[in-house]
């Protein structure tokens, strides 16, 4: 076909054309050709590896005419095979889930699939992309799926799969598809060169392959780029110029300053590339092969790099001059850097070269593990004089020593016998820093446990406390997701020796806790209380049996002192009666009891004294919520 894209021109018309996936080739052709294919397939894996051409190539052995009983692969002459190749065949139905993702879609689907295939025996469905699904949508295509007609095979196709419900991938056969490797890739574009006219060389084709990054699709359609833009004869400065690589000399000299610790020339080499205009992720992406190159070096396994002699000789020897450690942060550090936010800027780089260049935090954990000291030590110079007052027992005095004495070299961190809770604050800054490369949905993980306000640790668990009701949701939304729960509980592990699980809390129990103790006891203990009276948590004494008229007024033994004598309330309840006026206190305090001619039911006086003294209410016999009867009278 005339303007017909490479990658297009050349699929895979055959199982045995499939680049770099035999296990599977070779499993679906001997399905094929035995009649034990399934109802359906899960085909998983990167993008570019294949999984459609499978799919199709599937659908044409299974449709295909002249292909004889005991042989898997179609003949590719047949009506059928001609008609799928050029997408004209009416018993294949592909449909991008990503497009057509509602219920509706699927509800359609299973209203169609019922009917027998049209022209062929069998009717093949090819879902792209079937994580994009909703769960609706997954619900009502799970019973189809379970039991299909007998004519009907279904194809899964989806770079996600850990999106997908298990009850949908148990119900098919599962294939999951690797990338493509550096030889298998260079071979299959060297032959779609050659039919093609094109002289091409192997550094090109390894270029191409090492941009692509193991997708044979990305990778044709490179070489299809190169084709368009140079014509019949593509070099390897023109290979460069395109894919916006700035070569291996960059990269090269780059690791060689980060190893050796020269954090000027690294920066020169970073703005050097930045200021000629080129794509700055090329640069870092081979910054980071030459580093785990070197990682595979020093660790003795370099015969598994696929370098050109000149660089890997070079490589070997910073390799075998600097420490394992070194190399390790650089790859670290390079690993973790983004141009998600930033593209076009070298400050991610720049700031990974300038960190890698600062020495490495051996004694980090030393001011953690010493702060306590201050404030052990303290008691120390406000101990008192020889000459001053007694000091306490010896309770207070006993623990000076140890805390005179520090042992000679502190705990790690990770010592079993400290408490977890000091291992924890001790490890906290570090837990963060290791949590920036958690898998998130939405909100990272770190920044949320940074704004934690309260952290404790009660029994196996970790709980978690914020000042703000949306970060608590936040947190609780992102451990939702296994994959996020499961590596930040590893990683604590890791920081404290010990298995935690991370509990946020809410706050609504403080709440409860809180209304509990609200509106306890009845109207006259309230009123005690506001006029500044106290409840006695005690247990009251027997009631006494009901004096008689007689009895009303006893004549004690002796007068008892003042501090023997029970307070009256500060105020008195709404009587029938007005009672004449008492005597105020002196000062701003209430009106005080009644005067001292008049008698209370226990036969005490009410004596007048310097100030307010709290109030104990007294309680009737009869009824513990009414006055005494005496005031009523």
């Amino acid at each position: 076909m005339a303007g017909e894209v490479l990658y297009r021109k050349w699929r895979p018309p055959r199982f045995s054309d499939i680049v770099g996936q035999g296990p599977i080739t070779q499993t679906l052709t001997q399905a094929v050709a035995h009649g034990r294919t399934a109802h359906a397939y899960l085909f998983c894996g990167p993008r570019g590896t294949g999984k459609t051409s499978t799919a199709r190539v599937l659908a044409k052995s299974l449709n295909c005419t002249m292909r004889p009983p005991t042989v898997g692969d179609p003949c590719g002459a047949c009506d059928n095979c001609r008609a799928i190749d050029n997408g004209s065949f009416i018993d294949l139905i592909e449909v991008d889930a990503a497009s057509n993702r509602g219920i509706d879609e699927i509800r359609d689907l299973r209203e169609k699939v019922r009917f027998a295939p049209t022209v062929g025996r069998n009717k093949v469905y090819i879902i792209d992309e079937a994580h994009a699904l909703t769960n609706d949508a997954f619900n009502a295509f799970l019973k189809t799926l379970e039991e299909p007609p007998p004519h009907s095979v279904f194809v899964l196709a989806t770079t996600e799969p850990e999106r997908l419900p298990p009850t949908i991938v148990s119900r098919c056969q599962r294939f999951d598809f690797h990338r493509i490797a550096m030889q298998d890739m260079t071979e299959r574009l060297a032959g779609i060169a050659q039919e093609e006219g094109v002289e091409v060389s192997p550094e090109v084709l390894r270029l191409i392959g090492r941009a692509s990054g193991g997708s044979l699709r990305d990778g044709t359609n490179l070489l299809d780029q190169l084709i368009t833009s140079f014509g019949s004869r593509v070099t390897v400065e023109q290979a460069r110029e395109l894919l916006g690589i700035s070569g291996e000399e960059s990269a090269l000299a780059l690791v060689k300053h980060l190893l050796t610790g020269n954090t000027a020339q690294a920066l020169e080499v970073i703005n050097g590339v930045a200021d000629e205009g080129v794509d700055l992720r090329p640069l870092h992406r081979m910054t980071v092969e030459l580093l785990r190159a070197a990682l595979l070096i020093k660790s003795g396994a370099a015969s598994s790099l696929d370098l050109s002699r000149d660089a890997e000789s070079q490589l070997s020897f910073v390799a075998n001059s600097v420490p394992l450690e070194q190399i390790m942060r650089a790859l670290r550090l390079f690993g973790h850097v983004s141009f998600r936010f930033d593209q076009p800027s070298p400050l991610p780089l720049e700031l990974a070269a300038v960190e890698l260049g600062l020495p490495p935090e051996t004694a980090a954990p030393a001011p953690d593990v010493a702060a306590p000291a201050p404030a052990a030590a303290a008691p120390r110079p406000a101990q008192p004089p020889a000459a001053s007052p007694p000091p306490r027992p010896a309770a207070s005095v006993a623990p000076q020593p140890d805390h005179r004495r520090p042992p000679p070299s502190p705990a790690p961190p990770l010592d079993p016998s400290a408490p977890i809770d000091q291992r924890l604050a001790a490890q906290w800054p570090s837990i963060l820093r290791s949590l920036t490369g958690v898998p998130k949905r939405k909100f990272d993980v770190a920044a949320l446990l940074r704004s934690s306000g309260h952290r404790e640790i009660r029994g196996s668990d970790l709980i978690v406390t914020f000042p703000h009701q949306s970060n608590s949701e936040r947190l609780m939304g992102e451990l939702e997701d296994p994959r996020c729960r499961m590596e930040v509980e590893r990683r604590l592990q890791e920081a404290l020796g010990q298995q935690l699980t991370v509990v946020v809390d809410t706050g609504e129990q403080r709440s409860n806790g809180e209304r509990s103790g609200e509106a306890s006891g009845g109207h006259l203990i309230r009123a005690a209380v506001g006029y500044g009276g106290q409840v006695v948590n005690e247990a009251p004494p027997p009631a006494p049996a009901t004096p008689s008229v007689a009895d009303a007024t006893p004549t004690p033994e002796r007068a008892p002192d003042v501090d023997e004598i029970p307070a009256t309330p500060a105020s008195a309840p709404d009587l029938d009666e007005t009672p004449p006026a008492p005597a105020p206190y002196a000062g701003d305090a209430p009106l005080g009891p009644p005067p001292a001619s008049d008698a209370v039911p226990n036969g005490a006086t009410h004596v007048a004294g310097p100030g307010p003294e709290p109030a104990v209410v007294p309680v009737s016999p009869d009824d513990p919520n009414e006055p005494p009867k005496e005031w009523n009278e």
